[in-house]
C-alpha cells in the first residue's frame, strides 16, 4: 500500500485513528434509497448548506478547483450531485473546465440543479442525469476528473463507487473526494461532536421539517472511515498520489488520487 500523505495538520497514526474510530459512535445507519430522505429536504438543501456550515462549505468548494489535475479543456463528473453547487464552483472558478456531466438518485434535487445550470447560462456545457454511483453509466474512460463532495458517506457500496470511479477516469485523471470528517483537536472534536448530535438535527429539522435527515447526517460523519482509512480505501482500487488535504482544523476533509498512466510505477 503506498502512502497518504496529510497537508493541514499532522498526519495521523493508525493508533490515533483506531481510538477516534470507535470514540462513542452511534450506530451506522442504512444507506438504502437514501436519495428519498434527499428529495424530501431538496426544497431547502442549499439554504441549510450555507446555513448549517456558516457559508464555510463554498471555501471547500473553491478549494477543490485549485486540486484538479493540469490541462485545458477538462471534463468532469460529478456523482452525488445534489443541487450541482460543487459543478457550478468549478465551472465559476477554473478556465479550465470544458464540460461537466452531474449524476444523482434524487430527481428532485436535479430539477433545483438543472434550474440553477439554466440561470448560469451553462445548460449547453453541464448536463445533469439521474445516475447511480455504483453503476456509472458511461462507457470507456471519458472524464479528466470525477469530484464526489458530501456524498461518499452516503453511497451504499463504497468499493464499489471508488471502482466505477477509476474505470471512467482517463490514464492520468484525478478523483476528488470532499468529504465530512472528525477534527484531531479533542477541544475542537468535543465542541463539533456537541453541534453534531444536539444543535444540527434540531436546527436542520426545524427549517427543513425532517429531522431524520439531520440527524442522519451525524451519524454518518461519525460512523464513516477518514484520513488514514479512506486514503487506503482508495489506493485499495488502485489509485496513486493519495493524498489528503484536511479544512477548516478537520472538520472536512479534501481526498485526491490518481488512475496512474501505462508504465507508472
Amino acid at each position: 500500500m503506498g502512502i497518504c500523505f496529510f497537508q493541514g495538520d499532522t498526519a495521523v497514526t493508525a493508533e490515533n485513528m483506531t481510538l477516534r474510530q470507535t470514540y462513542d459512535h452511534p450506530q451506522e445507519p442504512s444507506r438504502t434509497q437514501v436519495w428519498k430522505m434527499f428529495d424530501r429536504v431538496a426544497h431547502r438543501y442549499d439554504f441549510l448548506n450555507r446555513i448549517l456550515s456558516l457559508g464555510i462549505d463554498r471555501s471547500w468548494r473553491k478549494k477543490m478547483t485549485s486540486l484538479l489535475p493540469p490541462g485545458n479543456g477538462l471534463k468532469i463528473l460529478d456523482l452525488a450531485t445534489g443541487t450541482a453547487d460543487q459543478l457550478l464552483f468549478l465551472f465559476a472558478h477554473s478556465r479550465r473546465v470544458k464540460r461537466g456531466v452531474g449524476m444523482d438518485l434524487a430527481e428532485k434535487m436535479l430539477e433545483i440543479g438543472r434550474v440553477k445550470v439554466q440561470r448560469r447560462g451553462l445548460a449547453d456545457v453541464i448536463a445533469l442525469k439521474k445516475g447511480d454511483a455504483t453503476q456509472i453509466q458511461e462507457q470507456g474512460s471519458p472524464f479528466d476528473a470525477v469530484t464526489i463532495s458530501f456524498g461518499i458517506r452516503n453511497v451504499a457500496d463504497v468499493m464499489q463507487a471508488l471502482r466505477e470511479i477509476h474505470r471512467v477516469l482517463k490514464e492520468g485523471g484525478r478523483v476528488l473526494i470532499l468529504e465530512f470528517s472528525l477534527p484531531e483537536n479533542r477541544w475542537v472534536r468535543g465542541a463539533y461532536l456537541f453541534y453534531l448530535r444536539h444543535i444540527l438535527p434540531r436546527l436542520g429539522g426545524w427549517i427543513s421539517g425532517d429531522s431524520y435527515a439531520y440527524r442522519y447526517l451525524n451519524e454518518t460523519i461519525e460512523t464513516f472511515p477518514y484520513g488514514e482509512a479512506f486514503c487506503g480505501l482508495l489506493e485499495t482500487v488502485g489509485f496513486r498520489n493519495v493524498a489528503a488535504h484536511r479544512v477548516t482544523f478537520g472538520v472536512a476533509t479534501i481526498y485526491q488520487g490518481d488512475k496512474p498512466k501505462t508504465g507508472w510505477k
